[in-house]
């Protein structure tokens, strides 16, 4: 994703050095522009001017310290906190003082300033969505960076063609926090017995990514490192319940070659001998999205983002809190017990959230905003956590 995020960085014409500590990784640098500029003009997602631009500012950089004068590094290593701090020791060791992003997906940016080895005022963290030169979308993390630096960064995503939407800062902003338990799910239904093509024609039917068709381009690999992550922030189990994510991660095998569905998936997933018929394929794909979108309201992000990035961003057809009003948390308990109960295993947790909202009969929105409800209960919730 990095190569991408520096390939749109030079296409909107800004001078723009590469950096990656793998040899193989830079010496591939202009073949990967080229091929890249090709399949874009095929599909006429590029012009000649952007083309130029590519071309003269995507620059390669061999050596760490020379990034130190740039105004913007936006780093996009692994998602790991250590590889990641190790970065901002260097940069800062080099002299690098301006503004810093990291391209994560599950990190908090909490953790990352934890240790103080960078300036919060001039750090934020960004999440592009996937793919990076097609999606508009941009989640960014600003908390108390300073208000010249964030007014900055939000007009250079704008600037370069993108919408950057400020979310709080929660393990797996609100894109990951819903396809991750989404993605999850479908693997359990397909160790459950389900098959791919009817796992992500249910999906469809709902007018949702399919999202085995979709793991070949999050590759297993990168699902299993933001769960991972995404877990040891939030504690939440569901996301490391499947039995055959860390096999599919050794590999990446793609469920689909030539638009046929792979059938050494099945023996990698290791899925039961029986069927699951489209209407339970349908409620369970339907029942994580909401779930995990309450989930996240939970943890304290505002319904209205929660719902905009859900349209906007994935491109739902409905906005998941605004469904949950519409039918009432207490069906969407019933619905989730009853998935839980046919899968078996570990269980999608209820979030304390939905089950006191179903007690007291609240709802997300109150006369077309936020209730302010939510902000008493989760308030409450936090304290208690911390006593």
């Amino acid at each position: 994703m990095g190569f991408d995020i520096a390939f749109l960085y030079a296409m909107k014409g800004f001078h723009t050095m590469v950096h990656d500590a793998a040899p193989a990784a830079m010496d591939a640098v202009e073949n990967r522009r080229e091929q890249t500029i090709e399949r874009l003009r095929k599909r006429n997602r590029i012009n000649d001017i952007e083309m130029d631009n590519v071309r003269r500012l995507m620059i390669r950089s061999s050596e760490l310290e020379n990034l130190s004068s740039l105004d913007l590094i936006t780093e996009a290593v692994s998602e790991n906190t250590r590889t990641k701090l190790s970065v901002y020791r260097a940069l800062t060791s080099a002299g690098f003082r301006g503004l810093l992003t990291t391209n994560t997906s599950s990190v908090t940016r909490a953790t990352l300033l934890a240790d103080g080895v960078y300036d919060s005022e001039r750090f934020a963290l960004t999440h592009f969505f996937n793919p990076v030169l097609h999606t508009r979308m941009v989640e960014v993390v600003a908390g108390d960076m300073a208000v010249y630096h964030r007014q900055s960064l939000l007009a250079f995503l704008r600037n370069i063609g993108r919408q950057p939407v400020e979310t709080q800062d929660i393990s797996g902003f609100v894109s990951n926090g819903i396809l991750m338990v989404y993605a999850v799910m479908a693997l359990r239904l397909l160790e459950s017995g389900a098959t791919i093509e009817a796992v992500d024609q249910a999906a469809r039917a709902l007018k949702l990514l399919p999202p085995l068709f979709s793991f070949d381009s999050w590759k297993p690999a990168i699902v299993d490192d933001v769960t991972r992550v995404m877990f040891e922030h939030r504690g939440d189990s569901f996301l490391r319940s499947s039995r055959s994510l860390q096999r599919l991660a050794m590999n990446n095998p793609r469920f689909y070659i030539e638009q046929k569905t792979n059938p050494k998936i099945y023996d990698l997933a290791g899925g039961e001998k029986r069927s699951v018929n489209d209407a339970t394929l349908k409620q369970a794909l339907r029942i994580a999205t909401l779930v995990a979108a309450a989930r996240i309201a939970e943890l304290g992000e505002s319904p209205s983002t929660i719902d905009f990035v859900a349209q906007e961003g994935i491109k739902f057809p409905e906005a998941p809190l605004r469904e949950i009003d519409a039918l009432g948390a207490a069906q969407i308990l019933e619905e989730l017990a009853s998935i839980n109960q046919q899968l078996g295993g570990e269980p999608l947790a209820p979030p304390k959230l939905l089950n006191a909202m179903a007690e007291a009969k609240q709802k997300f929105y109150q006369d077309e905003k936020p209730n302010p409800w939510l902000s008493t209960y989760i308030h409450r919730l936090a304290n208690h956590a911390r006593d």
